[in-house]
């Protein structure tokens, strides 16, 4: 038993600090796997990989799980209107084509009359991803959903969101058809779930400091669209659309992996260079207007605070007797980062002064891809102490905080970090 227990350990461990650490030591090394893989590149976009993580590090003696708390992005979706991809689609009708362009146009075609009145909305593979997550928190977590257990979700507004929540509720109900779940997706709720303050508002504007000094010169030193633009027109066309028309093919491509096109492809369309450079530009967006960038002030993590608030509050309440097993909360993105942020998850809050150098130590498809998760597992023992345990995208994470049993920290001294 203790080498069965020792082997785990070790495996768990490995598995753990694997994931943990600053995945690419040098540009050359990132820039390999996005080659191996150009859906990364697709930034936000790209889809659930589904845990890396396949043993956890085994619970410490004594203690049971009692409660989980949950933030789940939405899953894969259409690009999120159906204007942007007319946009790009009003370009090639509106110019004379290479065969290539012509040969383009038409794979584009497709995408669009796949993609038409549902300019983002879930897609089925969105439905499937949150239903596997919800399956596999079942499994890992059997004893909190028995019965008529009571799990509390609620949604952002966003229908995706909603789409997300409903996909996720059916995963646990069709584990325990008994099990007690409510749901609701109010105006109220948006408050925490997806709340941006007036500050972040103003600093990720495109008319701020941060677009106008720094992103826009970063992407223009980044890319040159004359070689794509030549490769599919006959002719040049406006050179005020140029980048417009690059970054709307960018995520249209990006965003095939999320949908049900077999094998249909548009990365030909860009090098492998190409892909790397306007990666790197929508990495450092998110990591400055959602992230640790020193570049904010700190205004971006603290539009979470309502959130990481709701998450305390519902918490405390849940282990003193509230008879909640779960708290499930869907939303997105940007919101999540700014959680992760604000949490000091470490493996989220790696900073840098150079630009250049940020997609070595914080890359956003790592972070938050398609239904990205974060799930907070609560432990008690017979004593009452409480420890937990927090879960990205369902590998193990960690905070920068002392003790033996990492990675579960004791709950009171987590909230004390926190600030509470």
């Amino acid at each position: 038993m203790k080498l069965k227990f020792c082997i785990l350990l070790f495996i768990s461990f490995f598995s753990y600090a694997s994931f943990g650490q600053s995945r690419f030591s040098t540009v050359e090394e990132l820039r390999k796997e996005l080659k191996d893989c150009p859906e990364k590149t697709g930034s936000s976009y790209y889809a659930y990989p589904g845990p890396i993580q396949k043993e956890y590090t085994p619970v410490p003696d004594g203690y049971s799980p009692v409660y989980i708390s949950h933030y789940g992005r939405h899953g894969s979706r259409w690009v999120t209107s159906d204007s942007r991809y007319t946009a790009v689609l009003d370009v090639f009708d509106s110019h004379e084509l290479t065969d290539y362009g012509k040969d383009v146009r038409e794979r584009l075609e497709i995408v669009w009359q796949d993609a038409k009145g549902r300019g983002g909305d879930l897609t089925h593979k969105g439905e499937r991803q949150h239903h596997g997550i919800a399956s596999r928190m079942f499994e890992h977590f059997p004893s909190l959903f028995q019965g008529h257990s009571k799990v509390r979700a609620v949604a952002s507004t966003s229908r995706r969101c909603m789409m997300s929540m409903m996909a996720f509720c059916e995963g646990l109900k069709e584990r325990n058809p008994w099990m007690e779940i409510t749901r609701s997706a109010h105006e109220r709720d948006m408050d925490y779930i997806n709340y941006e303050s007036p500050e972040l508002q103003v600093f990720s504007s495109k008319t701020g400091d941060f677009w106008q000094n720094t992103l826009t010169p970063f992407i223009q030193s980044s890319i040159e669209p004359s070689r794509l633009i030549k490769k599919l027109f006959l002719s040049d066309i406006e050179d005020n659309i140029q980048y417009d028309f690059f970054d709307g093919l960018y995520w249209i491509v990006s965003d095939i992996q999320n949908v049900e096109l077999g094998d249909l492809s548009l990365y030909d369309l860009f090098t492998d260079d190409e892909l790397y450079a306007y990666w790197t530009c929508q990495n450092l967006k998110m990591y400055t207007t959602n992230g640790p960038s020193s570049y904010n002030s700190g205004i971006t993590k603290e539009s979470s605070r309502n959130l990481l608030n709701q998450i305390v509050r519902e918490a405390d309440a849940a282990l003193s007797g509230g008879g909640i097993s779960a708290n499930l909360r869907f939303g997105h993105d940007s919101a999540l980062i700014r959680l992760l942020t604000l949490m000091g998850i470490e493996e989220c809050n790696k900073t840098t002064e150079d630009n250049d150098q940020v997609a070595t130590i914080w890359q956003d498809f790592r972070i938050t891809p398609m239904a990205a998760n974060l799930q907070i597992i609560f432990y008690k023992n017979l004593s009452g102490n409480v420890i937990v345990k927090f879960l990205l995208n369902e590998n193990e994470v960690s905070l920068p905080l002392g003790g033996k049993a990492k990675p579960y920290y004791d709950w009171n001294e987590v909230k004390s970090f926190w600030g509470y």
